[in-house]
């Protein structure tokens, strides 16, 4: 789910700023009588890094500062950044800059938390300049998580902190046209090199611009909008009207013109795509593909050991779901439960689990569902369940650092468009004041609520997030890390959750190897048609042996396909997790504890994982 942060850099600093940047401290301090150290040096480097890209562009600064001054950011330009393809370009110059820069400077002089923050910045824009050749591989007006979904959402969510808060935003409104014109570029662009979306995708983008703007003066943008300033209490009546009718303005003369240039732009544009399957078909495809992974998950493993990764545990959740669902006397068991023998052989074992699965996934764990919701005395009060959540975690986690987390509900113009649950990840110098909001439209109640909860609060993202931040990180780690870590991390605790439900345990347990199954086929099939070429038929004939019908397995392609290694974040990065607590464990030896284990993880940060087995290593044999 978004989180609404961006870490997309936008704005990069001219290699001759970079030098300049480098000597700063010698001729700064030459002044004084003073040399800075290396590690000051550094300091400055990384903090100029971090306030030129935030300068870059206004949400990404807006979401993550809440003051902007704090960081030396106050004259900053109002601006949502350019996407177009000489940006992109620009952006290749400067990892390469920044990458020239970093490496002038004296590793060993620097503290352990310095190298750390060296070696993850290292390894991103090594990783980005991999990208070089893919520069037209992105898509950013993606069905699912394209920018003319989420940027309603940001702005709709857009904190209102200050006056100059309001400004910003009514000015940001005024952009749109210029920054979906420049978009538009860059699609004219992919399409003439035969990389523009496949016509269904195309359809659905612009089906969903043409919803947007159906009805401009009920447009959802307006109505929270004048909710969210009829909230703030330190305008006057005058102000409010006045900020009322100006967003309606820009928003009638602005906004909705910029999305109705988008259809006409995509529409003639309509027709063009050279390929309507996975990024397998494109030329270089599996190399874009193997990028996406160990930049979106931050595991630079080969795809082959991954995915065998995903299918062992896969195989894992299966066996054990036939042996609970025996041992709970559930009907429709009667199957043999062989393949709980057979977690050396996974072929054998596969060749059982598209036989048996129809029984598991489908009517045998509808009918847990329904036990869990039929369950008398069960809590389906959010705040309840964090605070129940947060004293049972207390055994296997560290103290958290005493914050507010606020329950909101999203509004009624928003719940067809956003996910059951999410939490919006704070400001950095706002992080003790937080807010999770549930969608009513997803009518969540019990296991599955608990479970939510957990990913998206207590151990989940808000306490990651706050512990984390509690730590004091040098600015720059806030927009670093790859996405496999946070959600990685946020799946591996949810799982962890179904162990604290107290209401039915085998039945949990049931839910919880279910859930990771199905986590587990969606990542599958993610690698098969993006790096296999698994075609829809394929996919359809393979889902169809697990008893899933033809709607859900042409919905879930869809998804797959305009989302490349999206839900490997989620998966790859869990059961990463995973196989670090095991050999964790297994140098720790009898000193081992959940609760070290947990602290060193978070203690590290978000970081690529292989940076983060470094990590735990160098610090669980030390501790």
């Amino acid at each position: 789910m978004p989180h609404f942060t961006s870490r997309i850099f936008k704005k990069k600093i001219p290699v001759l700023a970079v030098m300049i940047l480098l000597l700063a401290g010698i001729s700064a301090a030459s002044k004084t009588g003073l040399l800075m150290t290396e590690e000051q040096r550094f300091d400055k480097f990384t903090e100029e890094v971090f306030r030129s890209e935030l300068s870059g562009n206004t949400i990404s600064l807006h979401y993550t500062v809440a003051d902007p001054a704090s960081c030396n950011l106050e004259n900053y330009k109002i601006t949502l950044g350019n996407p177009g393809l000489e940006s992109r370009k620009q952006a290749r110059t400067a990892v390469e800059n920044y990458l020239s820069a970093l490496h002038h400077f004296s590793y060993d002089k620097l503290s352990e938390k310095k190298k750390y923050t060296y070696d993850v910045f290292e390894d991103y824009l090594k990783t980005e300049l991999e990208a070089g050749d893919f520069l037209l591989y992105d898509e950013p007006l993606s069905p699912t998580l394209g920018i003319q979904a989420q940027l309603p959402v940001l702005l709709a969510e857009y904190p209102f902190r200050t006056k100059k808060d309001i400004e910003d935003y009514l000015t940001l409104l005024t952009q749109l046209p210029d920054y979906y014109q420049s978009l538009l570029s860059y699609e004219n662009t992919k399409s003439a090199n035969g990389l523009f979306m496949s016509d269904e995708c195309a359809l659905e983008v612009i089906s969903q611009c043409r919803d947007f703007i159906a009805d401009p003066e009920s447009n959802y943008l307006l109505e929270i909008f004048q909710d969210r300033i009829d909230e703030i209490t330190n305008l006057t009546t005058d102000e409010k009207i006045g900020y009322k009718n100006r967003n309606r303005e820009i928003l009638l003369s602005y906004v909705i013109p910029a999305y109705q240039k988008l259809i006409d732009g995509l529409t003639s544009m309509y027709g063009t795509g050279t390929n309507s399957m996975g990024l397998y078909y494109y030329p270089n495809g599996t190399s874009y593909y193997e990028y996406l992974v160990k930049s979106k998950v931050g595991d630079d493993r080969p795809i082959e050991t991954i995915e065998e990764s995903v299918k062992k545990q896969m195989v894992q959740d299966y066996s054990a779901i036939q042996e609970l669902i025996k041992s709970r006397g559930i009907a429709g068991t009667s199957q043999s439960s062989d393949s709980a023998q057979n977690e050396d052989n996974p072929e054998q074992t596969s060749g059982s689990m598209e036989t048996l699965a129809p029984a598991v996934s489908g009517s045998i764990l509808q009918q847990a569902s329904q036990i869990m919701e039929d369950q008398a005395g069960v809590s389906s009060d959010p705040e309840a369940i964090l605070n129940e959540l947060r004293q049972k975690i207390t055994n296997d986690f560290p103290l958290l650092p005493s914050v507010i987390c606020e329950i909101k509900y999203v509004h009624d113009s928003l719940q067809e468009y956003l996910s059951p649950a999410f939490y919006l990840t704070p400001a950095i110098d706002d992080f003790e004041n937080n807010v999770i909001y549930i969608n009513p439209s997803n009518h969540y109640s019990g296991l599955e609520l608990f479970t939510t909860l957990a990913h998206e609060g207590y151990p989940g993202h808000l306490y990651q997030s706050v512990y984390y931040n509690n730590t004091s990180p040098d600015l720059l780690r806030n927009l670093l890390g790859p996405n496999g870590y946070t959600e990685g991390w946020a799946t591996y605790v949810e799982m962890y959750a179904y162990s604290l439900w107290e209401e039915d345990p085998r039945l949990a347990r049931i839910s919880q190897r279910n859930r990771s199954f199905m986590l587990g086929l969606a990542s599958l099939l993610d690698i098969g048609i993006h790096y296999h070429g698994y075609s829809r038929t394929d996919t359809a004939a393979f889902l169809e042996k697990l008893g899933f019908d033809s709607s859900t397995s042409d919905s879930l392609y869809r998804s797959i396909l305009e989302a490349p290694a999206n839900y490997l974040q989620y998966y790859v990065g869990y059961l990463n997790f995973c196989e670090l607590r095991d050999d964790t464990e297994e140098l720790m030896g009898e000193t081992f504890t959940l609760k070290k284990y947990h602290t060193l993880v978070l203690e590290a940060g978000p970081m690529p994982f292989s940076i983060l087995r470094t990590y735990i290593k160098e610090h669980a044999s030390a501790g």
